[in-house]
């Protein structure tokens, strides 16, 4: 089952389809993250979903506090749009404005292992987000465009991956890249 913690994203609904196809899913409010809760659940992966707020005008504190909760589950987690943002300020990244956009976008894989199995090493993908997130300490850079240099990164010694795109507004590239993450959860817990 993968864990999907809803930041408050009006599109929801469609994160769950999307991963509804892959696994099921039990989605939790962030506000209601507790550890006890979450390990009863027993998620095999988590996905920190994107949210019409910025992280760059709006207190984060408890968004980060119950992000870290989901971490001491040692399990794959996957930020998309501002859940990117969030895992980024959880390790130390920087955020900086970058003007809202909801458009497809140019985006350049460096590496088409983990989430970007099988695709090619340039894909065009939904921005639906403002602001951005340097490349935090300990994490490496997996793709780029020219509107953010931080399109998608991985922790390197974790399976913790964010990406500033809406994957579940992607069509078929958004749903090969959540296949990935599904099989690297699954697989993880093997």
């Amino acid at each position: 089952m993968i864990l999907i913690v809803d930041c408050g994203y009006s599109s929801i609904y469609k994160l769950e389809d999307l991963v509804d196809q892959y696994s099921d899913y039990k989605t939790v409010s962030i506000y209601d993250i507790q550890l006890e809760e979450l390990q009863k659940i027993n998620p095999k992966g988590a996905i920190i979903s994107h949210a019409h707020i910025s992280i760059n005008e709006t207190n984060v504190e408890k968004y980060i506090e119950k992000i870290e909760e989901v971490f001491k589950l040692e399990i794959p987690v996957l930020g998309i749009g501002v859940g990117h943002h969030l895992i980024g300020v959880c390790f130390n990244a920087r955020p900086a404005f970058e003007p809202y956009r909801n458009e497809l976008v140019d985006i350049g894989i460096l590496q088409t292992e983990g989430i970007f199995d099988k695709l090619p090493y340039e894909v065009q993908l939904i921005k639906d987000n403002a602001g951005t997130i340097s490349i935090p300490p300990g994490f490496q850079l997996l793709a780029s465009s020219d509107f953010s240099i931080n399109e998608a990164m991985k922790k390197h010694d974790k399976p913790i991956y964010g990406v500033q795109f809406i994957p579940e507004v992607s069509g078929n590239l958004g749903a090969v890249i959540m296949d990935n993450f599904v099989n690297i959860s699954l697989h993880k817990s093997d």
